[in-house]
């Protein structure tokens, strides 16, 4: 594990902490170093309002695309929706599946399989299209398919591409493109999700047309309608891994009230055989246990099963899809695990470079983007990931803040027969298993002459200095106001001096984790801590007694019915 350095990060200015004295001082440096220094601002972000939502048709094609859906519907054209394998994928897929078939839509959805298809839309698939459909759909992919929609065209297949990947210069010629990241857009927020631009669809078509139908009834009418799609909208965005501010926030922030009280079988289904407590479900919740269940049947099987999983009225065959769900993350979780530890000994070679490369040609396709994320994490290094199927290698990278993983691939374009992603994260075919090390020399030479010495040292950003007498429910209670957290606005980080450990027990299944009692300066009350995984690297170092310094995470810990403050430990020093 590598040493982390800690970053405070500056308190507020004296005017700021003068205007806005009704808060808290961890409060005031919340807001400030979230950029929330007007009063407005702040009411925004802490007390999201639904209403507050951008309208849809500031996008640039939005009504020309809601205008040849709504004449598709009309006259009974056969519509087909692509989507793709991951979560966003799949809950893309099905909110606009959704839509449509409350529209009256005939309309089927294609969930692409990972090793046979591949990323995006493919030319055997356009061939097949044509003959059955008038009107294609992409949704969380199609922005790089220029060949691809262009064959659809010239074949009377009309293509409207909604997408939120980074735009290429040359754009496909589609009947409309709603992306928020083509260059020129006037849509004011570019950090959708592929479910967020299916939502933003979804609404216009909606809003669009003028008479209640039968199924959208069943949901409250339209505006119930809507509302009622935001658990499929928030659990994208999680997975996703997008930014929680602006409009994510209120998806999100509404997603969660939906998915509490879901009427979806499988997501019923699912939420009752993952163990999950309704009470504490959080964007956490769907990050690292409803979002990695749902990935998984893309991943090792076919993603189709998360679909229906989604877009299901039966609870028979909702419990059936959710019990394969389970089965098969279980069986990712093994796979991965495995897999990590022969990465770590791959990389044992690499240790001074500045990005690794981990090429195993018998790891599963579908886990390499889990093993280059945990790496990348541990390591604090941007790693690529290969596994070779066929004569080809997949590949999957994860990167650190300052190095863009995507745009570094056209570096190697020639070598490649597809590739795409964010600034983060990335995914990539080399044509040839031969180019594989042509391919790893590129990368490596930009990462060199791009990379810092000083960006490979993990660093935790935390918001204050904390003391133990700010520990009460009521400071707990306007922190947590903060949520949902996650990207862009993560879960603030206190740091705490001076703590003298007054007891410490290593508790868990393996006693893999500890819990300290410690206290501040003269007082003589002890607060409880919690560290998760650290009785190793910490349980026989540490003893009553020992003085030490924290960096933790506060909250409100609920336990029949009693609330109790909550202090998680991320990091520790001892004195």
């Amino acid at each position: 594990m590598v040493e982390k350095n800690w970053m405070l990060k500056p308190e507020p200015p004296e005017d700021f902490q003068q205007k806005f004295s009704q808060y808290h001082p961890l409060i005031q440096g919340l807001l400030y170093n979230r950029n929330l220094h007007k009063p407005n601002e702040i009411e925004c972000f802490l007390f999201p309002e639904f209403d507050k939502l951008h309208d849809p048709f500031l996008f640039n094609h939005m009504k020309k695309a809601v205008d040849r859906i709504l004449q598709a519907i009309n006259s009974g054209e056969k519509i087909i929706i692509h989507g793709d394998y991951d979560a966003d994928g799949v809950t893309s897929s099905s909110i606009l599946f959704k839509t449509l078939q409350a529209l009256g839509a005939e309309v089927d959805v294609f969930i692409p399989h990972r090793e046979d298809d591949g990323y995006g839309i493919n030319i055997k698939n356009i061939n097949q299209f044509v003959s059955k459909y008038k009107l294609l759909i992409t949704v969380d992919c199609g922005i790089t398919n220029v060949a691809e929609v262009q064959l659809a065209t010239e074949n009377g297949l009309e293509v409207i591409v909604t997408d939120h990947h980074e735009a290429p210069a040359i754009l496909p010629n589609a009947f409309a493109i709603i992306n928020p990241k083509v260059k020129g857009e006037k849509y004011p927020f570019e950090h959708l999700c592929a479910a967020g631009v299916a939502y933003k669809l979804s609404v216009a078509l909606i809003e669009s047309i003028d008479k209640e139908t039968n199924e959208l009834n069943k949901w409250g009418g339209k505006k119930g309608f809507l509302k009622w799609l935001l658990d499929i909208v928030a659990i994208g965005t999680v997975s996703d891994m997008m930014p929680l501010i602006d409009e994510n926030r209120i998806l999100v922030r509404y997603g969660l009230i939906v998915l509490k009280q879901t009427r979806r079988p499988g997501l019923i289904k699912l939420l009752e055989i993952a163990g999950i407590d309704l009470a504490k479900l959080s964007a956490t919740t769907i990050g690292y246990q409803i979002g990695p269940r749902l990935n998984a049947a893309g991943r090792l099987k076919h993603a189709e099963v998360a679909f229906k999983l989604l877009t299901t009225d039966d609870f028979d065959e909702a419990n059936l899809l959710a019990t394969e769900l389970q089965a098969t993350n279980v069986d990712r979780q093994k796979i991965t695990e495995d897999a990590i530890k022969q990465a770590k000994t791959i990389i044992e070679s690499q240790s001074t470079q500045k990005i690794y490369f981990i090429y195993n040609e018998s790891w599963n396709p579908g886990v390499i983007g889990l093993i280059a994320g945990k790496i990348s994490n541990e390591y604090c290094r941007p790693v690529m990931a290969m596994t070779k199927v066929g004569e080809q290698i997949v590949g999957s990278g994860r990167s650190i803040e300052s190095f863009n993983i995507t745009e570094v691939l056209y570096q190697a374009e020639k070598l490649l027969s597809r590739f795409g992603g964010h600034a983060q994260a990335c995914g990539f075919t080399i044509s040839k298993a031969e180019h594989l090390s042509e391919f790893q020399k590129i990368i490596l030479d930009k990462a060199d002459a791009m990379i810092k010495i000083e960006d490979l040292k993990p660093i935790i950003s935390i918001d204050s200095t904390a003391k133990l007498a700010d520990f009460n429910l009521d400071l707990m209670k306007k922190i947590e106001a903060f949520a949902p957290f996650g990207e862009g606005n993560p879960k603030p980080l206190f740091l705490i001096k001076q703590l003298e450990i007054t007891a410490i027990d290593k508790i868990g299944n393996g006693e893999k984790h500890l819990r300290l009692m410690a206290k501040q300066g003269t007082s003589l009350h002890a607060e409880k801590f919690l560290a998760f995984g650290m009785a190793d690297s910490w349980g026989e170092v540490l003893c009553p007694g020992d003085v030490i310094e924290v960096v933790v995470e506060l909250g409100v810990n609920v336990w029949n019915g009693v609330e109790s403050v909550e202090a998680r430990i991320v990091d520790l020093k001892k004195n």
